[in-house]
């Protein structure tokens, strides 16, 4: 069941008419919310899998439990010792979960092919478990609670429908926003209540989701960039160019329209979440870059990796290193594959160099807007070329795409006008003001109800007659 599917919303409005006929009722809503969450993952395992849906969900409403038992036994206790103890088994746990169904054959795997290039032939126990969908997700959100419960940051959490709710929650439970305890948990402590503003938002965020998602991602995606990776060969130059540029915007529209849809559900409940991007392709740096893309992402490793580890705050090689290896990390975490260690070892060496500059620069008056778009562009074709690596199934595929970008050939008759207009409307409402995103919103929601009504119904049909005869995924689905 995909966010855009007419089964989704079915789903969401049998959610809707549970939740709020049991408003008053806090244990059978909680109840039935999780009920609905593990409904909702089960779907997403193989038709007809009952196994793996069932491991799907005993695997995270488990991890769930296992970190708020450790998270009470820490808030509990008064001997450092054993709080130390407790969150250690958390992290422990957590990590031991991505690392056996994340990363055990990749480092394995690795291990062999390393072997085998001085001529040894290793046995090496690589298993068949399949990766959970949104593990990645729902992990990092366990260990930050335990993690915060351990600094005193938050309390822990009522009970255990409380926080089995917290993780199981389903618009944000397979590609996040990754949420934290402390903003979701005191959100359902009291009897919900729904605001028209909320309802209003909500289905604009729907609406506006939906597009991304449809028109343009899914569209894109199918008829170039799919294409262009699948036979690099037989595209000319400008059309892997263009083909790159078009990934770009596909990510970009996939995932912050899934964003979209997770918050303006959540809002029909009652609910905020986090937002997720700022206008990433705005930045004027990488380093500006990473703090409006996927941002739930990269405060969490900001927060729980590279301040712990001491920040710029150690000055010298240790600041550069632990810059390095926090970019690393966010490479790795989309993926246990070779492409994904590079692509984060390249993002990590870019913002080392960008605080290197900046250091060296120092303090100086405000860019003017030439040079604001120089740097704009400059940050943009880094993160264009970089994310072959992300794209690419592995290097093979990564070298034969990049291949074409230096053949010379510049014809474009495989790029359908379709395509164009698609890319032209996309990158344009990216960087048009914020203000009109900001008035659309107001006029949205000033509008009758049955106006908002009929012109969410009007993105449903315009969606649906413009879907992809195929079901395309979520791209952040994968991690």
């Amino acid at each position: 069941m995909h966010f855009d599917s007419a089964d989704y919303f079915f789903f969401l409005l049998v959610a809707q008419i549970f939740y709020w006929s049991m408003r008053q009722f806090r244990v059978v809503r909680l109840l039935g919310l999780i009920a609905l969450g593990c409904a909702f993952y089960g779907t997403l395992a193989p038709p007809g899998d009952t196994g793996r849906q069932i491991r799907y969900v005993v695997l995270m409403v488990g991890a769930a439990t296992i970190d708020y038992w450790a998270a009470n036994q820490i808030a509990k206790s008064t001997d450092a010792r054993v709080r130390k103890a407790w969150l250690v088994t958390s992290i422990v746990v957590n990590m031991s979960l991505l690392g056996t169904f994340k990363y055990w054959n990749f480092a394995l795997g690795s291990v062999r092919d390393g072997a085998r290039l001085f001529g040894h032939d290793l046995h090496v126990p690589l298993h068949e478990l399949a990766l959970p969908v949104g593990i990645s997700f729902y992990t990092f959100e366990t260990m930050s609670y335990t993690l915060d419960v351990y600094r005193g940051h938050v309390k822990p959490a009522k009970s255990l429908l409380d926080f089995v709710l917290f993780i199981s929650f389903f618009p944000k439970l397979v590609a996040g926003p990754i949420v934290r305890a402390a903003d979701f948990l005191p959100q359902i402590a009291g009897t919900p209540t729904l605001r028209g503003r909320q309802v209003s938002e909500g289905l604009f965020l729907i609406g506006t989701g939906l597009v991304k998602k449809v028109i343009f991602a899914n569209y894109i995606g199918v008829n170039l960039v799919d294409r262009v990776f699948r036979s690099p060969d037989l595209f000319t130059t400008a059309e892997t160019v263009v083909g790159l540029y078009a990934f770009t915007l596909q990510m970009f529209c996939d995932f912050s329209g899934y964003t979209d849809l997770a918050r303006g559900s959540a809002k029909l409940f009652g609910l905020e979440l986090n937002e997720n991007f700022d206008r990433p392709y705005m930045a004027t740096s990488i380093a500006e870059f990473w703090r409006r893309w996927h941002m739930t992402l990269s405060t969490w490793l900001r927060d729980y990796l590279y301040y712990p580890l001491g920040g710029s705050k150690v000055g010298g090689a240790r600041a550069y290193f632990n810059l390095w290896l926090t970019m690393f990390l966010i490479g790795l975490w989309h993926g246990a594959k070779w492409t994904f260690v590079l692509y984060g070892t390249l993002q990590g060496l870019a913002m080392v160099a960008h605080r290197f500059w900046t250091r060296r620069a120092g303090a100086k008056s405000a860019d003017g807007r030439a040079m604001t778009a120089l740097k704009i562009f400059v940050t943009m074709q880094f993160v264009v070329f970089t994310r072959i690596l992300f794209r690419a199934d592995d290097f093979a595929n990564a070298g034969d795409v990049s291949a074409r970008l230096f053949v010379g050939t510049f014809t474009m008759a495989n790029v359908p006008n379709q395509v164009w207009l698609a890319l032209g409307v996309g990158f344009a409402a990216h960087y048009t003001p914020r203000s009109w995103y900001a008035t659309a919103r107001e006029e949205f929601c000033a509008m009758h109800p049955v106006a908002q009504g009929l012109a969410t119904a009007l993105v449903f049909a315009i969606t649906s007659i413009a879907a992809t005869p195929d079901i395309v995924p979520f791209i952040y689905e994968n991690f």
